[in-house]
This record gives structure tokens, C-alpha cells and sequence, in this order.
């Protein structure tokens, strides 16, 4: 044991652990250097200061240790954050370091987390989800207000240590704690977001931490779907430039939470649920510049809430609607079901600029709620989808009853069967490259105002209807349609009104007795300025069935000729200036 002069004046000592800190005698020295907590140079010590006034503070094991004499408390005394091995963590991934871990953190200070692999298991009691489900949402350490926790990356581990799986922390009632540089292996949650009240939490996120083997990687709020009575909202919980592998359900979940984010997260082999869901009353959120691969889905944003009968737990969309959230930049491969999936109240939500490759099912899909009315003002521009399966979907809407048309804008779609499954009556379709195996746009839904402009489809058949509504309001201008067998496929739809077919231009290599483009009942519907390259037998350029009233076909080149039935006069007088002996260009 070395004497010195310390700065502070008076007589110190150094010591090498803390059993000889809490054998020195209560006089000699006011303040002590301790080289180690069990042995000098383990990490553990620090410098101790006596403070002879304070005889109630219990012993914490690390920050206030309670000498042999059971009078004399040593507190520690520095300006960094208090470290585990401070309170005689070993971090060897054999000890259970569970008691250190918490009386570290119940200081309610920022916490450092040094190099070292820590086994601990922080079990708090279970949970009250209604009918007991997850009971083990929660943790046995509950952060505080600025508990910062800092690690040195991939080296300063917290492996979990018990087959009871809870998280390592979760905040209730607490504002401002940044987690960064920390691997998380195992257990339920690196962080549980749970609020005890509106408002409750807000600003909490992981930074530059590695998720390895968990249940959720970060579950911020309690879901309405789960605890319609319990679940109080959040806001601001936020993960960015986090390394998440193998999660087993969810890597990122936000629930009714306010302007949650996910940015420049990587995700590897997650593989039962979505890498980042922001469920049942999320709003304003934002996923940015994510990557992935071999991952189940990529996102969702959602509403449902639904009860065993089928119907939402929470019918009203101002407090459950997922609403107001951008998704932009994200580069993901590997994707095995869904990569972008709303469904939700689905209004204000934004797709752009992302990349996405894999088999998938749906790449991109809008959906709806029951019982939700629509806005429908949703935008998918700019996205580049690559289907590896032959029957995969680029984009689907089954969105019900919006009042606008989504905008489907500088799409590319390659691979899949089918480039566009829309069963909605609205949309705008513009500048899509489309190349698929089937059909490039199909329409499941009764028209009442789709444009389809400048688009470029190659495919099967390019457009298709399905069912047998009554459609309007079908504007198709402007495509570059390659095909081996329909153009426009409307044969099945019980009639086409006010609709417009204008200055499309299809080339078909395969001679066909059905010709290009079918519709049945058309009225009060142009068909102008098209021009169609098919071989010379085929049946015909534009066929109708039923009956054509009040229709034009004016200004189209073929190089066959069109099979009307049943035109009226209007029509008959309003097939002008057409060419159909027009020469095949292979």
C-alpha cells in the first residue's frame, strides 16, 4: 500500500481491490486509489473519497462502499459514468454478473459498459397484459431520466443469462437516454419501452449497437392489439446505425408512438417477422436508409387491432391509425414475403427511392383496415423491385373506399408474376417500367378513376381487368406495351364508360386469333392515336363485345384492322381517319 499527496490536499493511499479499501482504518488517509475490485488491473476500482457525515447510505458495492467497521462509507468520486466492472461485474460470460449489472444502474447515473462479455439476467416481475399475455415484456432494471449507457461496440457485451427471457432495461417514466455502442445478445429486448402514462416516455434510442438473438430487438410502447386500456403513448424512439442478426420475431417495433424512426440499420437472418413494424397508432414516423438480407419482411406500418370476432379492439382511426410516415432509402435483399407493407388507416405515407430484392410474396403492399375510412393519399415513386419467385407481386393495393387516387410513380418491377395487383377503385400509374412474367397491371376492382400514363410494361398481358363491375374512368395514355398476347384485357367487366385509350403503342411478335385489345360494352369511351405492331393474321387491333355506344376510334395505325360489335351511329360516324394495313415490323 503506497501513501501520497493527493490533489485535493491531506494524505491518500492506494490500495489494490476493494476488500483492502473496506479494511483500512478510518483514520489515515481521506481519500484512496483503488487499482482493481477484486485484484489490481481488473477494470474495477477507482478513486474513494471518506465521507464522515453520511451514516445511512447502505452499501451499493460500488459507488458507496461500507468499511469493515460498519461506520465508515467510501464514495466514489469521478466525472465519467460509473462502470460495471466498478461494481464487481467480472465480464467473462461465466459468472453471473446480474447483481453488479443492477446496482450499477440503480445509482440512476449514466453507465459505461467496458470491454468484457457479461452474463446477466435482470428478471423484474411479469407484466398485466390482459388475459396474461407477455408476461415477460418488462425487466428488472428500469432506466432513469439521462441514464446514458455507453459501450465500446462489439466488445463490450451484455449476454442474456437465464432461459426466462425478459430485457436487459426498460424505461416507464423517463425522457432522454441514448444507448450506444453495445452488443445485446439474447433475451426478450435490449429495451423495453413500456409508459405508465401519456407521455410518459420520450427520446429513447439505440446508437451504434449490435442485436443479437433477440425475441424484438426494441419494442417501444405497449400495442393496442395486445392492451387496449393499458397502452399509453410514447414518442421519439428512435434506433440508428444498429447491427440486428438473427431476431426471432420483430427487430424494431414502435406502438402507439409518436414520430418513431429507424435509420441506417442493418439487418441480417431475421427471420420471423418484419425488421422494423410501426403498429396500431404510430404517427410521423420515419424508416430511412436501412439495410438487410435474408430477412422475412422488410416494414409495416399498421393499424389492426382487430378482436377475435374480426373486429378493431379500437374503432377510432384518430387514436389507432398509423398515419403521416415516410419510407425512404432502404436497400434490402433477401426478402422471403413482404418488403414494404401498409395497413393501416392509410393516409399521408410515403414509399420512395427504395430497393428491394428477394422472392417474395407482395414486395409492396397497401392494405386496410375494416371499418377505416381512406384519405388514400399515398405515394410509391422511385422504388426498384427485383422478384426472384415466378409468383411474387410487385405492388397490391386492396385499400377500400379512398377518397384520392395513390400515386404509383418511376417504379421499376422486374421478375414475379404480376407487376401490379390493384384491387382499388382509384390510382394514377406513371413512368413504371414494368417487366413481369404474366401481367404487368392487374385490375380487381370497379373503376371509377385509374390513369395509366407513360408507362413501360413488358409482359404476358399487360393490362387485365378481373370480375365483372361496371367500370369508369379508365384513362390509358401515353404506355409502351410489349406483349405476346392482350394489350388491355377487358372482356370479362360488365361495361367501360367514359374511359380513354390514346396514343398507346403495343407490339405483339405472336400472331393470335384474339387480337390485342378487348373490351366488353364500351360507351362514351375514345380509342385515339394508338398504334398497334402485331402480325398481320392476328385476329384484330381493337375488339369489342357487346355493344359500342357513343364511342370514337380515330387516328390509330395497325397493321390489322378492328372487330366492332354492335356500334351505334355515334360510333359507326366516329371511326375516322384510321390506318389498318399498316406493315409488321419484327
Amino acid at each position: 500500500m503506497l501513501e501520497n499527496i493527493n490533489e485535493m490536499g491531506g494524505a491518500s493511499r492506494v490500495v489494490d481491490s476493494i476488500p483492502a479499501l473496506k479494511a483500512l482504518p478510518a483514520t489515515g488517509s481521506e481519500v484512496v486509489f483503488v487499482l482493481g475490485y477484486y485484484t489490481a488491473g481488473d477494470g474495477g476500482g477507482g478513486t474513494y473519497r471518506q465521507d464522515l457525515n453520511d451514516t445511512t447510505t447502505p452499501d451499493n458495492k460500488g459507488s458507496v462502499i461500507i468499511g469493515d467497521d460498519l461506520t465508515l462509507r467510501w464514495k466514489l468520486c469521478q466525472t465519467t459514468p460509473y462502470t460495471l466492472k466498478q461494481f464487481g461485474c467480472k465480464g467473462d460470460a461465466v459468472t453471473d454478473d446480474t447483481a453488479g449489472y443492477l446496482a450499477c444502474f440503480s445509482t440512476g447515473l449514466p453507465v459505461h459498459i467496458p470491454a468484457g462479455r457479461y452474463k446477466v439476467a435482470p428478471i423484474g416481475p411479469i407484466t398485466s397484459y390482459p388475459g396474461g399475455h407477455e408476461p415477460n415484456r418488462t425487466s428488472g432494471l428500469t432506466l432513469s431520466t439521462g441514464q446514458n449507457i455507453t459501450g465500446e461496440g462489439e466488445s463490450s457485451e451484455l449476454i442474456w443469462g437465464s432461459t426466462t427471457k425478459q430485457a436487459f432495461s426498460r424505461v416507464v417514466n423517463a425522457r432522454d437516454i441514448v444507448i450506444s455502442g453495445v452488443k445485446f445478445t439474447g433475451g426478450y429486448s435490449a429495451v423495453i419501452v413500456d409508459p405508465v402514462a401519456d407521455g410518459s416516455v420520450d427520446s429513447i434510442g439505440l446508437q451504434n449497437c449490435i442485436l443479437d438473438g433477440q425475441l424484438i430487438g426494441l419494442l417501444g410502447g405497449r400495442q393496442y392489439a395486445l392492451d387496449p386500456e393499458g397502452s399509453k403513448y410514447c414518442s421519439n424512439i428512435w434506433m440508428e446505425n444498429c447491427d440486428l442478426r438473427n431476431i426471432t420475431v420483430h427487430g424494431m417495433v414502435a406502438t402507439n408512438c409518436y414520430r418513431p424512426r429507424a435509420t441506417s440499420n442493418n439487418f441480417e437472418s431475421c427471420a420471423g417477422g418484419f425488421c422494423i413494424d410501426f403498429s396500431q397508432g404510430s404517427r410521423g414516423g420515419v424508416i430511412n436508409n436501412n439495410t438487410g438480407n435474408s430477412v422475412l419482411h422488410f416494414c409495416k406500418v399498421e393499424s389492426s387491432n382487430i378482436n377475435l370476432n374480426g373486429e378493431p379492439l379500437v374503432t377510432d382511426s384518430n387514436v389507432v391509425a398509423s398515419s403521416d410516415c415516410l419510407i425512404y432509402g432502404n436497400n434490402v435483399t433477401g426478402i422471403q414475403q413482404l418488403g414494404i407493407f401498409f395497413n393501416s388507416h392509410t393516409e399521408r405515407l410515403i414509399a420512395t427511392s427504395n430497393n428491394l430484392q428477394g422472392s417474395f410474396t407482395v414486395a409492396i403492399s397497401i392494405g386496410s383496415v375494416t371499418g377505416f375510412a381512406h384519405d388514400g393519399q399515398i405515394i410509391i415513386s422511385k422504388n426498384i423491385v427485383k422478384m426472384l419467385s415466378t409468383n411474387a407481386i410487385g405492388i397490391r393495393s386492396q385499400l377500400n373506399t379512398p377518397k384520392q387516387p395513390p400515386l404509383i410513380e418511376g417504379n421499376s418491377l422486374t421478375g414475379g408474376s404480376i407487376g401490379v395487383d390493384w384491387q382499388t377503385s382509384r390510382g394514377r400509374f406513371i413512368g413504371n417500367n414494368i417487366a413481369s412474367i404474366n401481367i404487368g397491371v392487374q385490375i380487381g376492382a370497379a373503376v371509377t378513376n385509374i390513369d395509366l400514363l407513360n408507362n413501360d410494361i413488358t409482359a404476358t398481358s399487360a393490362v387485365a381487368g378481373v370480375g365483372t363491375a361496371s367500370w369508369k374512368g379508365l384513362r390509358a395514355r401515353g404506355n409502351t406495351l410489349n406483349v405476346t398476347e392482350w394489350s388491355f384485357y377487358l372482356g370479362t367487366i360488365a361495361g367501360l364508360g367514359f374511359s380513354e385509350f390514346f396514343d398507346n403503342s403495343v407490339s405483339n411478335p405472336t400472331t393470335r386469333a384474339n387480337g390485342s385489345l378487348l373490351v366488353n360494352n364500351p360507351s362514351s369511351t375514345r380509342f385515339s392515336m394508338n398504334s398497334f405492331n402485331i402480325p398481320s393474321a392476328s385476329g384484330s387491333s381493337i375488339a369489342t363485345i357487346g355493344s359500342a355506344m357513343k364511342c370514337s376510334l380515330l387516328g390509330n395505325i395497325a397493321t390489322v384492322g378492328f372487330k366492332v360489335a354492335g356500334p351505334d351511329a355515334t360510333t359507326t360516324a366516329q371511326t375516322l381517319n384510321n390506318i389498318t394495313d399498316a406493315s409488321y415490323v419484327a
